[in-house]
């Protein structure tokens, strides 16, 4: 390998922790095994995240190699080995080899240029080269422990700067996405953006229209589950990435609310995220939780701003942007469901936290976490408190309660067949109701009450049954 790869330093002359964790994580599987296939004399490097984390004093879980192999070579290695490999990046020089059921990124040195040229290179320096940010283009050869870094990734790193590697605007284009890996591993994880690549990611910009909604997805998640994810989402506007990859959520910016809160919505949507607790469906109702506020203003006579009923908006903006950006139905169902019910207050009484149990679900945990990061501004900490121990001491009295009674309505829809109704919207209007009747007072829950209220509330048929 060329000198002017290096500083002349391995990993053993690091710092004793940070150099006790490469020769740990070099010599265990699968590293070890494809060393011995791929690496003997043959420049095979461990590269990306992986070095980065692991320069940072932290556990990597991805593994990513750089070979001077082509990738039709690298194949035919392994597969002669017995082991499987995953072909679907060949034609970009990448492949995924599966060892001891750890999946393994291995790709051919490229040169600099759009992401899927597939033009490939002999040198590792010129690999490195064409990477995204300093931090990132640092490289450590198996074989002996020596690190290639070329562009000084090790001191931005330490630095915690976040600079690209040569010219900026040259690597935005190759791959517009970095501009959202450029938010990630900075304002996201809280570093510096180096001043001439965020000058050239502003005036870029506009590119990230170029990028699939899948990988749009998969980074911004990695920013809303960054340590200082409100600084990530606060990056993306300010450089004009925001409003491109999220245009719902423009309205929001500057957007004045009312007396209950001291920011415009989008920054009460930043003071709700970093409030937040380290959980994607969960940051993504707090992103989403408020969109809904600028299209259901309305102004009284004594010119007090309302929002009434923006939580069903807020929800139909949630469904529709996650659906754009190729969200799982999970996924979207559970925020949505955060979205719809976060106006539920805590001061609900016993029977709205029995309607809160019976809407959320699963979901009731999240909800709670939801309700904690979003406590209303103008209320001090000690208020909230109090409040909320308030209301899970009702939960507390209602789970204890809900183990010695069904939940289920003592009578069903063939019940009500049975009575002279016939099957519809009618019908189930009529058991919703009765629902609502046992929530109110969980001791109604009795055949003859039911059959009472309904003959209150809707016409009787005549013919026998459960009376």
């Amino acid at each position: 390998m060329e000198n002017s790869l290096t500083h002349g330093v391995t990993f053993s002359q690091l710092s004793k922790p940070i150099g006790d964790a490469f020769k740990e994580s070099c010599s265990r599987e699968p590293l070890k095994t494809l060393q011995l296939l791929l690496g003997t004399n043959r420049d095979l490097f461990l590269v990306g995240g992986a070095v980065r984390d692991l320069l940072s004093g932290k556990e990597f879980k991805d593994i990513d190699l750089a070979t001077p192999l082509h990738p039709e070579e690298v194949s035919e290695i392994l597969k002669s080995a017995g082991i499987r490999v995953i072909e679907t990046g060949i034609l970009h020089g990448t492949l995924t080899a599966i060892v001891d059921d750890h999946s393994v990124e291995i790709t051919t040195f490229r040169k600099p240029g759009p992401r899927n040229s597939g033009l490939f290179s002999a040198s590792i320096k010129e690999d490195l080269s064409g990477r995204d940010f300093t931090i990132n283009a640092i490289a450590v050869r198996l074989e002996d422990g020596v690190i290639a870094d070329p562009f000084d990734g090790y001191a931005d790193l330490t630095a915690g700067l976040v600079r690209a590697v040569g010219n900026a605007t040259e690597r935005f284009e190759e791959d517009p996405l970095r501009l959202m890996r450029m938010v990630r591993f900075g304002p996201a994880w809280g570093h510096t953006v180096e001043p001439q690549t965020l000058a050239a990611a502003c005036k870029s910009s506009a590119l990230i229209s170029k990028i699939t909604p899948e990988r749009i997805r998969d980074e911004l998640n990695q920013i809303l589950l960054g340590p200082v994810a409100s600084e990530g989402i606060r990056a993306l506007q300010e450089t004009g990435i925001l409003t491109k990859i999220l245009p719902e959520i423009k309205s929001s910016i500057g957007f004045e609310q009312n007396d209950f809160h001291i920011h415009d919505v989008f920054e009460h949507t930043l003071w709700v995220l970093e409030r937040s607790a380290h959980d994607l469906p969960l940051r993504l109702a707090c992103l989403f939780h408020d969109l809904g506020k600028p299209g259901t203003l309305s102004v009284d006579k004594d010119n007090n701003r309302h929002f009434y009923s923006h939580e069903y908006a807020g929800e139909e903006i949630a469904k529709r942007a996650m659906t754009r950006l190729c969200y799982g139905k999970k996924l979207q169902k559970q925020v949505a469901l955060l979205v719809r019910y976060h106006m539920r207050p805590l001061d609900c009484g016993p029977a709205g936290v029995r309607r809160l149990l019976r809407d959320l679900g699963d979901d009731f945990d999240s909800w709670l976490l939801l309700k904690q990061a979003d406590k209303p501004p103008v209320m001090s900490d000690q208020e909230f408190k109090v409040m909320y121990d308030n209301f899970m001491q009702m939960v507390q009295t209602e789970l204890e309660k809900s183990q010695n009674k069904s939940p289920k309505l003592a009578i069903t829809g063939d019940d009500l067949i049975e009575l002279g109704y016939s099957p519809g919207p009618e019908m189930g209007r009529m058991l919703r109701d009765l629902e609502e009747l046992i929530i109110e007072d969980p001791d109604k829950n009795q055949v003859e009450q039911l059959v009472n209220h309904i003959k209150k509330t809707t016409p009787f048929p005549d013919k026998g049954g459960l009376e």
